[in-house]
């Protein structure tokens, strides 16, 4: 996989996951609940690598929170990646908040 990956290698299937990076204050919100808002507004499926569905982990205690969401997911969890953060490379400037530029989300 390309250490600079662009919008045309991800779509050419490059290996890359278009993803948002969430940053969070644990004081204030638990990883749990982050995960609790994933699975409230998600519906994984079977995606190639750029629109999968995945959960990407910073420690041991992380993962093994994620795994008993994935089981407690049932069937849904079948089609979420769980693996170790890996280097996030930002999109170029042109697809920065996209939503915010009135594109659609479904």
């Amino acid at each position: 996989m390309s250490s600079s990956p662009t919008y045309e290698s991800v779509c050419g299937n490059d290996g890359h996951t278009e993803a948002i990076r969430i940053e969070y204050d644990p004081s204030q919100v638990t990883y749990e609940e982050l995960l609790d808002k994933f699975w409230d507004g998600h519906r994984p499926a079977p995606a190639k690598a750029q629109y999968k569905s995945a959960i990407w982990t910073h420690s041991e205690e992380q993962k093994q929170i994620a795994e008993r969401t994935i089981q407690e997911a049932g069937s849904s969890g079948h089609y979420v990646d769980l693996d170790e953060a890996k280097p996030c490379y930002d999109a170029e400037d042109y697809h920065q908040k996209y939503y915010n530029k009135g594109c659609m989300v479904m």
